[in-house]
């Protein structure tokens, strides 16, 4: 009887691993991101440890899919534990490998004054159709005032949470903004970082000071009033008629680019990364512009003139839907 039960289990177990076997189509090749998409251990749940989310424009190993058709990718995560995971089709697409493009390696932070800048401009109506429940997206989300201020990140990557206790850090890791120190500005920079970032009601202030702007060349003040500076610049330009003109359709990847060329000079545009989301209907919406920047803003060097002088970069998302406000 005993031997007979223990057949029956090593059964099973063959069964099970065969099943699972089945359940994953090898791959090979890349997944090359085109939005941030949670990037899970698991695609029968949530828990994502680390916070990982691809990065559009960034290239990972591609290890197989979860069925044929199927409707997730399995990718490497250098550095992720686990570094196998999950992302669904529509965050990117697959090559062959052969380019030459970045593999993904995250560049080790840089000591000393960053000279390279990610300006990061988001469209509020997108971030709040996928995040509906944030304090800043009761309305609907905001489209009046043109793109939002999402953050003024020190390049490379990497490059965050300058000086920083590891306490504050662990509360930042852990979304727990309420929990960080206020940010040190004057009540004008504070009014007019609330009417170009929205999220403030939300502490988004607090947790790009103390992970990024901790990293920048000045205090909180200098940090904020030149990123307040660039982003009206942005919205000044054709770029925010673009969009104004844009809500409702598809707008690619390859008509922002052009529009910063217009606005900003020749090659501007290959400096314009476009990050898109998902929403719960499955449609892919313009998320944010993530612009490379070079040169120190606080020396009165005007957005184009940074932007002329950054590092070129892939184009990430190649177009998505300019959301409404409101929600549907």
């Amino acid at each position: 009887m005993v031997r007979r039960l223990g057949f029956l289990l090593m059964g099973a177990g063959l069964l099970f691993s065969v099943s699972s076997a089945k359940a994953q189509v090898p791959m090979s090749g890349e997944f090359v991101a085109e939005a941030s998409c949670f990037a899970t251990p698991s695609i029968r749940s949530d828990n994502n440890p680390g916070r990982i989310v691809t990065e559009p424009g960034r290239h990972y190993d591609l290890i197989g899919r979860n069925a044929m058709p199927g409707s997730h990718y399995l990718i490497r995560v250098p550095g992720a534990d686990p570094e196998r995971r999950w992302v669904p089709y529509g965050c990117g697409r697959v090559t062959d490998g052969n380019s030459s493009a970045d593999r993904g390696a995250s560049p080790p932070p840089a000591g000393g004054k960053a000279d390279s800048f990610v300006l990061a401009a988001s469209w509020h109506p997108a971030f709040c159709e996928t995040r509906p429940k944030r304090t800043d997206c009761r309305s609907g989300g905001v489209a009046g005032h043109g793109l939002s201020l999402h953050g003024l990140w020190p390049q490379p990557r990497g490059r965050e949470y300058c000086g920083v206790s590891a306490a504050v850090r662990a509360a930042d890791e852990s979304g727990r903004w309420r929990d960080l120190p206020p940010v040190e500005i004057s009540a004008a920079t504070r009014e007019a970082l609330a009417r170009v970032m929205p999220g403030t009601v939300s502490q988004l202030d607090r947790h790009e000071y103390w992970t990024h702007g901790t990293c920048y060349d000045g205090d909180a003040e200098a940090y904020f009033v030149q990123s307040i500076r660039l982003i009206d610049e942005l919205n000044a330009s054709p770029v925010r008629d673009l969009f104004a003109n844009a809500i409702g359709r598809e707008l690619s990847a390859a008509e922002i680019r052009a529009a910063f060329d217009k606005a900003f000079g020749a090659g501007a545009g290959a400096r314009v990364l476009l990050d898109c989301e998902s929403d719960a209907a499955g449609r892919r919406l313009v998320g944010e512009l993530r612009i490379s920047l070079r040169g120190a803003p606080g020396q009165g060097a005007s957005l184009g003139e940074l932007i002329r002088a950054g590092d070129a970069t892939a184009p990430g998302c190649r177009a998505g839907r300019v959301d409404a406000p409101g929600f549907g």
